[in-house]
C-alpha cells in the first residue's frame, strides 16, 4: 500500500508539466510601436512613446505597468488572463489576439477597435 502511494505521488509529481513554459511568449516585453487608424482606413505603425510593458508569467497572467488591454472594451486593469492555446490576453470583455515572430523577437497584439489598433513589442521587457 505504502509502495503504491509513493509511485502514484511520483508518477504525478513528475508527470505534471506546466503549459506555459515552452510558450514563446514567456517572459517581458517592451511596447516599441502602435499601429493608429485615424479613421481613414490608412493605418500605420509609428514609434511608441509610452514605456508600457508586458510579462506573461509561467501562471497564466500578463502583467503590465499600464493599462493591458485597449480597444473598444478599454480595461484600466494592469493584469490579464493569458491564454496561450488561442494566443489571447484577456481582461474582462476586453482582448487581444497575439501573434510572435519567433526570427525577429517580435510580439504584435491586435486589439478589439472600431478602426485598426494594434501594438508591437520586443522582447525585453
Amino acid at each position: 500500500m505504502r509502495t503504491t502511494f509513493l509511485l502514484i505521488a511520483i508518477i504525478l509529481l513528475t508527470g505534471c508539466t506546466n503549459k506555459f513554459e515552452d510558450d514563446p511568449a514567456l517572459g517581458g516585453w517592451r511596447l516599441a510601436e502602435v499601429l493608429n487608424d485615424p479613421g481613414d482606413g490608412n493605418a500605420t505603425y509609428v514609434e511608441a512613446t509610452s514605456e508600457k510593458t508586458l510579462l506573461f508569467t509561467a501562471y497564466g497572467t500578463v502583467i503590465s505597468n499600464q493599462s493591458v488591454c485597449i480597444g473598444n472594451n478599454h480595461s484600466d486593469k494592469t493584469v490579464a488572463e493569458w491564454q496561450p492555446e488561442l494566443n489571447r490576453i484577456v481582461e474582462g470583455e476586453c482582448y487581444g489576439v497575439y501573434e510572435i515572430d519567433e526570427n525577429a523577437d517580435v510580439l504584435t497584439v491586435t486589439y478589439n477597435c472600431m478602426e485598426s489598433c494594434a501594438e508591437r513589442y520586443t522582447r525585453g521587457g
